[in-house]
């Protein structure tokens, strides 16, 4: 005779199995060259995701929902673009062809990235998972920091032995320091969009601004031709000023129309190029400008390195004022 108890478990574990099979997808990140060599402002690099049946075949046909999301601010320093950090970077959907989307992206700062796919299969399977995509920050960074930092002491400790006297003030000079050091200045980009009005196909783009997604859609003006054409889009996002493609997606197969919610990062101009191929007709290309608009950083999140780099300044200069009052008590 079976007990309430061991009955009890048996159907709890039939109604949270039900969900497992119904969805019947595996899903699987790959980033090359490879994940290892991830770091800001490093260039372009491919992101594919790969989704198979439980029984291991690819997923020919079926789309996917794809969410970006940036690292969370961290708890002392920022990174460059404070105003990117924990927002929202890229939203998507892309088609799933022989089991994979895939697209090529930028990522702009360090930490950890949490990209969110939601992927169905054309026979109504479902799934999703989140990955994390650790970025680490650059060695020459550090060592810039480093340097800098060696530097700043180096000017506190020379300015400690120079303004030393068996009368002066410690004090006084790290005051003097703070008072003629820590000015702020920032130049905020202010810009508008060029907009022209293709023939055969249209790219708008809303107004830019960074810290929060813009909307982008393409569209074919004969929608209807289009679907039974086999119409293929490739879009690409290039950063001018160092001519850096920060997002790209090759022949997609799409059918008259493609949308995303994008995040300019980078307070500058960039290029929008669509080009759109269809069996037996001349490829149509679409280009845009949009200067986004730079946001001044939150004051409070400079506090921190100026806080830093001043307590850096007070050490050389205790250090200098220590090493100078020694040799003049000898």
């Amino acid at each position: 005779m079976i007990s309430p108890a061991a009955l009890l478990v048996f159907v709890v574990c039939t109604l949270l199995a039900a969900p497992l099979r119904a969805q019947g997808l595996n899903m699987q990140l790959e980033i090359s060259p490879s994940i290892d060599l991830l770091r800001p402002h490093a260039g372009p690099f491919g992101v594919s995701v790969l989704v198979t049946g439980v029984d291991g075949k690819l997923v020919e046909n079926g789309w996917a929902d794809i969410h970006l999301d940036a690292p969370k601010p961290g708890l002392f320093f920022s990174t460059d673009i404070p105003q990117v950090e924990g927002t929202r970077l890229v939203e998507m959907r892309l088609p799933i062809e022989h089991g994979k989307v895939a697209w090529q992206y930028a990522w702009p700062i360090r930490g950890e990235y949490r990209l969110a796919v939601a992927a169905t299969a054309a026979g109504g399977k479902t799934a999703s998972k989140t990955f994390t995509v650790a970025v680490g920050e650059s060695a020459t960074k550090w060592l810039t920091l480093g340097g800098f930092g060696l530097g700043l002491f180096m000017f506190g400790f020379i300015a400690g032995r120079v303004f030393t006297a068996p009368t002066a003030s410690a004090g006084s000079l790290v005051l003097a320091l703070v008072l003629s050091g820590t000015a702020l200045s920032s130049d905020v980009a202010q810009g508008s969009q060029a907009r022209e009005k293709p023939v055969q196909a249209t790219l708008s783009i809303e107004p830019a601004v960074v810290g929060k997604p813009s909307r982008i859609v393409w569209r074919l003006n004969d929608r209807a031709g289009a679907a039974s054409q086999g119409l293929r889009l490739s879009l690409a996002i290039t950063q001018l000023e160092e001519n850096q493609t920060v997002f790209a997606i090759e022949k997609l197969a799409v059918a008259g129309d493609f949308a995303l919610n994008f995040q300019f990062v980078d307070g500058s101009e960039h290029r929008l190029v669509a080009v759109a191929e269809l069996p037996g007709q001349a490829p149509i290309r679409t280009e845009q400008r949009v200067l986004v608009t730079a946001v001044e950083p939150p004051t409070a999140k400079a506090l921190t390195p100026i806080t830093l780099f001043l307590g850096v300044i007070a050490l050389g200069l205790g250090v200098g004022r220590w090493s100078k009052l020694r040799m003049t008590t000898r």
